[in-house]
């Protein structure tokens, strides 16, 4: 049975893109997950149409998540016997419209060191709906989990 791990974060995105952007008044944080697939299988698996939301925990701890971006892999090849690692480009996208009283941007800032806190991880909740296909049988897992990861904007890493 393969076996799917996310080991972190990487500034490389994966896809080229900056790793900080602004549209209008959304902010953009830019980054890679660095998977590791691992497929003990004797045949190659496909990986197609990988796309990931990621939601947020409310910092108040009322339970509650608020989507926060994702990512999309458009295309990957699981070599059969193999450990194979990838970069998984994800975003932490901000919009206002959904955090009214900039409790998450705080929360984000506070995590991330730039307001003078030490960083902290950052935890994502996160759902993958993917295609997975070996020969011609085709499966659409859906995968929820969480991931914990240093925050991939930190104080010292970016000027304004």
């Amino acid at each position: 049975m393969p076996t799917v791990d996310v080991g972190g974060v990487t500034n490389s995105t994966g896809n080229g893109s900056s790793p900080l952007s602004f549209n209008g008044d959304k902010i953009q944080i830019n980054f890679g997950l660095n998977v590791t697939a691992k497929n003990p299988n004797l045949l190659p698996i496909y990986i197609s149409d990988m796309n990931a939301t990621a939601f947020y925990p409310d910092p108040l701890g009322s339970g509650n998540t608020t989507p926060v971006g994702g990512g999309y892999l458009d295309y990957m090849e699981l070599p059969k016997y193999s450990d194979f690692s990838f970069i998984f480009p994800f975003s932490i996208a901000y919009d206002p419209m959904t955090d009214p009283n900039q409790v998450i941007l705080n929360d984000l800032a506070d995590k991330c060191g730039l307001t003078g806190e030490k960083p902290r991880d950052l935890t994502i909740s996160y759902t993958i709906q993917v295609t997975a296909r070996v020969l011609f049988v085709s499966v659409h897992p859906t995968i929820n989990s969480q991931s914990t990861f240093p925050c991939p904007i930190q104080n010292n890493s970016f000027s304004l």
